[in-house]
């Protein structure tokens, strides 16, 4: 926010008075100070965004909401409100905007920008948990975002006069509603009274008040997880290092708190529009937050998630663009990449790891591994034998059980000896250019020349899986991670002659305006839209109006990641894999993995990875994780310790460098090895944990790792910036608080009024008063090797007790190996958890049918553990049950007075019994039956 410039008479401390040059001086210092800081504000605003929080004066502008309503339908359960544009009327009724904290364009209806004479709005619930509300043209046809996936969302058949959407009695019939849920009493959670309302045909103004102190979400972005009072813009585009700007992925959903309300509710706001975008946050006048969205094209598509617990709110979310997608158990160890690598270093990854025994699961090839970086193709210098190689890792005798991770890029290189070119050519399935009648739009990469591929055109995902098959028999790969399709593009729009080919002839295309999109009267990025994309005017196959760049750039991502996903599928049949897409958008985690790319080897770009990754959680992304150590810039010794301490506790754990930097390895110190390895260790240690989660979340929605006050909602202490920030939880379970400073060794921890555990010790340390309303905070050591992570009272956590003293180098040596059962009970002596065992990698079906896997459940009460078999693999299967070699129980010495029993229920058999030997403390000794099934 600008600063009011407090202006002081200056005064010496020599008591001559200063000559009359040296005052003039002065003046004329200040004065130019002044118009710099003019001239910089009217800069920013010419650009057509403002400055994070600019301060405007009163400003008069054309009627803040021209519509009326005209008539109320309702039908079906479906509530339509067709509105009347009242402008021409309201012409001269200005409205006044004082100290108003955003960038408020002035729009005028031209012969390119229509305003519709009538709207209509149509209003539906569904659920029962969350209603949608439309503005669509009734006249003309506007751009609708499609959707995905099959959505497991429904709308009401009966008429809800329940529904939360309410008109203001307006004597003037002015078209304002307020939105209420049965859980709010008489609070709105949304105000639109006195809000701007816009609708043109490039430019679309959606304005609200919310009853929430608290807004997350809108990404991708770098910044801190609460979202600030300021402008953020939602443009695909791929910006390392700059947090200014518009990043790989667009997700325009905002969770905010409840303020109103008691045991502070929580909401959700899902804007589902591709267009470019700028949503605002600010305070009114009197206080209250305010929310704006600015697009410049499709519809405004507002979906509304009723009040309730922060997981509910995802969960309903994640129903409406699509659950996240399971990968293989392998994607959740260690994964290493680096750019410029080649077979020699893959080899010597491989040999460094094993000898010092530091687990690894899988190898990620960079662009170089394609010839002259043509997508599906293997560079037969610097990866000849890459398939001999992979071969040599997928097999047992080897010893190795390694994956290998190929890259894809969507770009395509002209090249007229080029396979997938010409047949991409010759299908007729690349974007096309505006500018130069029935020929594809030809951009620059750093491949060369490149085209894009058109997942509008019916024969491009038929293609691609082509490439995808053809590769897969060149490499044997495991996975896929897709590369550039932000689309990354070196032209800004249109090519030169230069850039591309000399031919600088062309036929103008006359049913596309190449021209169309270059004069919007606004524009909600820092930058224009073409800046390292393609031409607005680039079209698709199929709808000549709306299939434009213009519309669908931010598409490209969750087009490329669903083509690979499907072929992927039909590639391994029943078997998991990996997709990870470095682009993203709404729904993207229904079928791929993400990375934060582009990240540097700075302390503060660690810490931004923990925003990163709660935001992608919120966004339906939960396997997601940043490059440990940075892509870019090198990192000290100590950070790169650090990141590995943090870096075990990403969903995604990734090892990813650039090739200007050292080597940022598990291996690249030696003295430095044994704590990294140890983090690894923890890593493996509790990855049949994680997985369960990730296996939950698959089926029901919801955030993996979430915020502290996820768990701790009334707790004003778990809102605080340095909390929300440097910290997170893992499923309600772990509470992982790492090392954020250089030379650290200590951290002081807030600790929610509950009971807490030391993972590392298993002791106690803090317990839950239920007289106190806010928890404490701790001094605990943190050395170097060591970061600090609490197990929640009331939790069951399943734990590779061996991993750290055996010689674990994968997930699959996990598959046999000896489970912990962690118990923490809570004040209450109560305790609960899950977990997944999957035997053959093969995709779960969320009908539970499967056989090819187990999914336990435990709880503690009353000093008895029951371990119930929900559902999988019937008892009468061949297969043994899992070695439950140890349970402990945090808080139970009691136990070493008398013997207690685990019992072992299956639901389609009889119950079964498993006793546990009394030992010291509260340790017990599984007798595990060989002979049980």
């Amino acid at each position: 926010m600008q600063e009011n410039l407090d202006y002081r008479e200056f005064k010496s401390d020599s008591k001559a008075p200063k000559p009359t040059w040296y005052k003039r001086v002065m003046i004329v210092a200040a004065v130019g100070v002044v118009l710099l800081a003019v001239t910089v504000v009217v800069l920013l605003l010419t650009v057509g965004r403002a400055s994070p929080d600019p301060v405007l004066d009163t400003i008069k502008l054309p009627h803040h909401n021209p519509y009326f309503v005209a008539a109320v339908l309702r039908q079906n359960g479906v509530m339509y409100v067709d509105l009347k544009n009242e402008r021409k009327r309201l012409e001269n009724d200005t409205k006044f905007y004082e100290n108003s904290s955003r960038y408020i364009p002035i729009i005028r209806e031209t012969h390119d920008n229509y305003e519709p004479k009538r709207l209509r709005v149509i209003v539906r619930d569904h659920d029962g948990h969350m209603s949608q509300l439309q503005y669509v043209d009734p006249d003309l046809p506007r751009w609708h975002v499609p959707y995905y996936h099959n959505r497991s969302v429904r709308a009401e058949s009966h008429a809800r006069n329940g529904s939360g959407f309410r008109l203001y009695n307006d004597v003037n019939g002015s078209f304002q509603w307020y939105y209420k849920s049965a859980l709010t009493g008489n609070v709105s959670i949304l105000d639109t009274r006195d809000c701007r309302l816009q609708y043109f045909d490039k430019y679309l103004e959606f304005e609200t008040r919310v009853d929430s102190e608290y807004i997350y979400g809108m990404g991708e972005r770098i910044h801190s997880f609460h979202l600030k009072q300021g402008n953020y813009s939602l443009w695909n585009r791929y910006n390392p290092q700059n947090s200014d700007s518009e990043q790989s992925g667009t997700h325009p959903f905002v969770l905010g708190r409840l303020t109103s309300v008691a045991h502070h509710n929580f909401f959700g706001l899902y804007m589902h529009n591709s267009n470019a975008m700028l949503f605002s946050v600010w305070k009114d006048r009197f206080g209250q937050s305010m929310i704006n969205y600015k697009m410049v094209g499709g519809v405004i598509d507002l979906y509304i998630f009723h009040s309730g617990s922060p997981q509910q709110i995802l969960r309903k979310y994640h129903s409406v663009i699509g659950k996240p997608y399971l990968p293989a158990a392998w994607a959740m160890g260690l994964q290493w990449a680096r750019k410029g690598s080649n077979v020699r270093d893959f080899k010597n990854v491989i040999k460094e790891h094993t000898k010092n025994y530091i687990p690894i699961d899988a190898l990620w090839a960079d662009e170089e591994m394609n010839e002259v970086r043509k997508t599906f193709t293997v560079n037969n210098y610097s990866f000849r034998g890459l398939k001999e190689l992979v071969d040599g890792m997928h097999d047992d005798e080897w010893g190795i059980n390694m994956k290998f991770v190929a890259i894809a890029n969507p770009a395509l290189v002209k090249d007229s000896t080029y396979k997938y070119y010409l047949e991409a050519v010759k299908k007729d399935s690349l974007i096309k250019s505006a500018l130069h009648y029935e020929r594809p739009y030809e951009g620059f990469t750093s491949a060369g020349i490149s085209v894009w591929l058109d997942f509008f055109a019916h024969n491009t995902s038929l293609i691609w899986a082509g490439g995808l098959i053809d590769m897969h028999n060149l490499t044997s790969y495991d996975g896929v991670w897709i590369t550039g399709n932000e689309i990354e593009n070196k032209c800004n729009g249109e090519c030169s002659s230069f850039e591309t080919s000399a031919d600088d002839s062309y036929v103008p295309d006359p049913f596309h305006n190449a021209s169309e999109f270059d004069h919007l009267q606004f524009r909600p990025t820092l930058e224009p839209l073409e800046t390292q994309a393609l031409p607005m005017a680039g079209y698709h196959e199929g709808n000549n109006l709306h299939h434009k760049q213009f519309f669908t750039h931010n598409l490209f991502s969750i087009q490329s990641a669903k083509a690979t996903f499907d072929a992927l599928s039909a590639i391994f049949e029943s078997k998991r894999f990996l997709v990870a897409s470095r682009s993203t958008w709404a729904g993207s985690g229904h079928f791929s993995s993400h990375w934060l790319a582009g990240n540097s080897g700075t302390w503060k770009s660690m810490v931004d990875s923990i925003s990163g990754i709660l935001n992608f959680n919120m966004f339906g992304i939960p396997h997601v994780g940043a490059p440990i150590g940075g892509f870019f810039l090198n990192c000290s010794r100590e950070l790169l310790v650090r990141w590995f301490e943090l870096g075990a506790y990403y969903p995604l754990m990734l090892s990813y460098s650039n090739y200007n930097t050292y080597n940022k390895d598990a291996f690249a110190f030696p003295e430095m090895i044994p704590f990294i390895k140890n983090a690894i260790l923890e890593r493996y240690a509790l990855i049949r944990f994680m997985y369960t989660k990730m296996f939950e979340a698959h089926l029901q929605g919801g955030a993996v790792v979430h915020p502290l006050f996820f768990d701790f909602p009334n707790d004003e202490e778990a809102y605080r910036r340095d909390v929300v920030d440097k910290t997170f939880m893992w499923a309600s379970s772990l509470y992982v608080v790492p090392s954020v400073f250089p030379g650290q060794t200590t951290s002081r921890v807030y600790l929610p009024n509950w009971t807490w555990y030391d993972l590392r010790t298993l002791e106690k340390i803090t317990d839950y008063d239920p007289y106190a309303r806010r928890g404490k905070y701790v001094d605990l050591d943190q050395p170097l090797g060591h970061i600090n992570v609490f197990i929640k009272g009331g939790t069951i956590i399943p734990y590779h007790m061996f991993a750290k003293e055996a010689k674990i180098m994968n997930t699959k040596d996990l598959e046999y190996a000896p489970i912990r059962i962690l118990v923490a009970p809570d004040f209450y002596g109560r305790a609960e958890g899950n977990m997944v065992v999957d035997f053959e990698n093969v995709r779960i079906n969320p009908d539970f049918n499967s056989n090819t896997y187990r999914y336990y459940s435990f709880t503690y009460m009353n000093k008895a553990l029951n371990i119930t078999k929900l559902a999988g693999l019937d008892i009468s299967a061949e297969r043994k049950y899992e070695y439950f070699q140890e349970v402990y129980i945090t808080d139970g010495g009691e136990l070493a007075v008398d013997i207690r029993y685990a019992c072992m229920v299956d639901r389609r058999s009889r119950r079964k019994e498993l006793q546990f030997l009394r030992g010291t403390g509260s340790r017990m000794i599984a007798i595990y039956d060989e002979g049980y099934n």
